[in-house]
């Protein structure tokens, strides 16, 4: 098949995903921008199998529209619901293409939502026959503005698991650490002012406290100025980030709005134990209460806090056999796994598309 992505940005691991959907024989064109704030991927790692227009500022319609029928693809794939250059594409490819949207969006009931609710059969039905989520958040928000169960694609993100994946976590090795690590932008979204305060008030509910390494860039940083015990690391790239990973003892991701979080999964493959808001996209996959870590609500200092403190005084064990849960819930997606899905998904649509098209012109 042949496979034109459109993209509001890259990371190293949907590369990694993406070089092996090539693997399986998929042609490939890939439109993104060239850097992503606060998140300078290495791009002398991006694969080099794929086609790729590489932007600064997002091409109009006039500059994208040749570029994508040039390609002849079968599949268009649009990241979100905007942009102008974008939303041409998938006009001129109806029925031409199959169109989808990947969306990780899940309802939390904003204004820019419910006027959705009223627009997607103006908005959204035009010019897309199929949704591709990460998980059953999004899967719930992709049925409520309008597309059925068959119409929707699952498993859209998986981390680049042979990356952090080194095998079971001794739990000696593990509790050894006496760390926590946080890592995303520094932004709104992804809470660093409450994780702050929450780590302030966990030093004075222990007397031997952990670390919190901060590995990640952005606005916010200056949150954690002054902070007896916190080691900011600035951006990492994934090689590193899985070191740091193996450095530490628990994962935390308490943001306010995480619409995944393949973070979470990183540090699932990596054993860590996990602490995350229930603004996490990715929670229902990889986070069982009292299995492999906890649960806490989005914006809640104290819980946070009061969670760290948990985590941080639990037995050696205990910590092992968290360590073990994450990797077991880890397991179930990779690359592989994640470019097998998709094109056996895009295969079977694409087929009842041209048997559909034959049929009609009989």
């Amino acid at each position: 098949m042949r496979i034109a992505v459109l993209m509001t940005g890259l990371t190293a691991y949907q590369d990694s995903c993406f070089r092996e959907l090539s693997d399986l024989g998929d042609e490939l064109l890939l439109v993104h921008p060239s850097s992503m704030p606060f998140a300078p991927f290495d791009q002398d790692n991006l694969s080099r199998k794929v086609e790729r227009v590489v932007w600064d500022t997002m091409p109009g319609p006039d500059e994208l529209v040749p570029v994508v029928e040039e390609f002849r693809p079968d599949v268009v794939i649009m990241w979100s619901w905007d942009g102008k250059g974008y939303r041409a594409v998938m006009k001129a490819m109806k029925g031409r293409a199959l169109r989808v949207v990947f969306t990780s969006n899940f309802w939390h009931g904003s204004l820019k939502q419910r006027i959705g609710l009223l627009a997607h059969r103006f908005y959204v039905d035009p010019l897309f026959e199929c949704a591709w989520v990460p998980g059953e958040r999004s899967e719930l928000f992709a049925r409520r503005i309008g597309f059925a169960g068959k119409d929707i694609i699952r498993g859209a993100n998986s981390a680049d698991t042979p990356i952090f994946d080194r095998g079971p976590r001794d739990p000696e090795e593990l509790a050894g650490r006496r760390t926590f690590l946080f890592t995303g932008r520094l932004i709104w979204h992804k809470a660093p002012t409450e994780l702050a305060e929450a780590y302030r008030r966990y030093r004075t509910l222990v007397d031997d406290p952990w670390d919190l390494d901060i590995a990640g860039d952005g606005p916010l940083k200056t949150e954690f100025d002054g902070i007896r015990g916190v080691n900011l690391h600035g951006f990492v790239q994934p090689a590193g980030l899985s070191d740091r990973m193996h450095q530490s003892s628990a994962l935390l991701m308490p943001s306010h709005i995480e619409w995944y979080g393949v973070v979470v999964h990183e540090g699932a493959v990596a054993g860590l134990p996990l602490i995350c808001s229930d603004g996490v996209g990715a929670v229902p996959h990889l986070l069982q209460d009292g299995f492999n870590g906890w649960t806490v609500p989005a914006g809640d200092i104290d819980a946070l806090a009061e969670a760290m403190a948990r985590m941080s005084t639990l037995s050696t064990e205990r910590l092992g056999t968290m360590s073990e849960g994450s990797r077991a819930l880890g397991s179930r997606l990779t690359p592989r796994i994640w470019a097998l899905n998709l094109h056996e998904q895009l295969e079977f649509r694409v087929d009842q598309r041209q048997l559909h098209a034959t049929e009609a012109d009989r």
